[in-house]
Parts: structure tokens; sequence; C-alpha cells
């Protein structure tokens, strides 16, 4: 009886896992890695891709609920619907050679589908940008492209951004620390 009471219940877990985005990436996301990846001359392979849905995010709250932290990151997780990271390890030894044609492409191609970028950065062994998409007149996607010889770094970010961004405000102020 107990073994069947578990089995339901771990049904019950693997259901909402799958219902809620907490497996895989979804269709859009590869879209764009196969692209991203197609873009580039060295043969990247996957490391590690995972989709963080509403139940992971909840997750992550309640264990929040018991850390010490005065930062507002329970706040801002509840304004967050999902979260999806792949990276991608150059696993050819071959290197990268990022150019702008490859920023241009990708940026041609995040803004044919509906993304603006509002920031970009380019040297001779790195590339990045970052993308956000509005709906109503509020943001509510981000997408990140990190690329450099040994990686490739992709993020999307879904939710009430807008939200998030008037939280870190009223938090901190326009007094962000910012990396040297």
């Amino acid at each position: 009886m107990k073994t069947k009471k578990i089995k339901i219940l771990m049904g019950i877990l693997m259901i909402a896992l799958l219902s809620t985005g907490c497996i895989g990436v979804d269709a859009s996301f590869r879209g764009m890695r196969d692209y991203v990846l197609s873009t580039t001359e060295t043969q990247f392979e996957k490391e590690f891709e995972f989709s963080f849905g509403t139940v992971s995010i909840g997750m992550a709250e309640i264990a929040l609920d018991f850390a010490d932290t005065q930062e507002p990151i329970d706040e801002i997780l509840s304004e967050i619907d999902n979260v999806q990271v792949g990276i991608y390890k150059n696993n050819s030894g071959k290197k990268n050679k990022s150019n702008l044609t490859e920023m241009k492409f990708l940026t041609d191609k995040m803004e044919n589908a509906g993304w603006d970028c509002i920031v970009k950065s380019f040297d001779k062994e790195d590339m990045s940008a970052v993308f956000i998409k509005m709906h109503d007149d509020e943001l509510n996607q981000l997408f990140v492209i990190a690329l450099n010889n040994d990686e490739i770094v992709l993020v999307e970010v879904l939710g009430n951004l807008h939200k998030v961004i008037e939280i870190a405000i009223r938090e901190k102020g326009l007094d962000f620390a910012m990396g040297k």
C-alpha cells in the first residue's frame, strides 16, 4: 500500500514538472540555439540545457524563506515565470573566430523574430548581446547570447521583468555595483 502511494506521488510530481516547463527548453529556445550554433565555424556540443519553470522557481522561493538575506530575492523570483539556460562547449579544440558578420547575423535574426537589441559587446575573442521583448509596453522577455572560444551561453528569462527592475531600483536606487 505504501509503495502505491509513493508511485502516485511520484506520478503527480512528474506531471507537475512536465506541465510547467521544468524539464527541457521550448521550441523557440531550441530554434534560436540551432541558429546560433549554425552561425559559428566551430563545432559546439551541448553541455547543459535546462528550463526552470514555475514549480522550480516556487521551490527556490520556499528555500529562500529559510535563508538569512536582506535582498528581495523572493520578491524578484515571484515575478519570474520561466528561465531557460543552455551552455554549449567547444570540444573540437578549434578556436572560434568571433567576427562582426556573426554578430550582425545574430542581431538580424533576433530582430526579425521581434527582439530589440539593447546591448552588444564585441572583441576578437568574445561576443555578447542582450535582447528584449515588450508586450503592451511592458518588458516581459530577455535573451542573452554570449560566445567565446570555449563556450556559448544562451539565457532566456520570461516574466514581469519591468517589475523586477522596479524592485531593484526601489531596493538599490540607481547605485548598482558594477564589475571591474
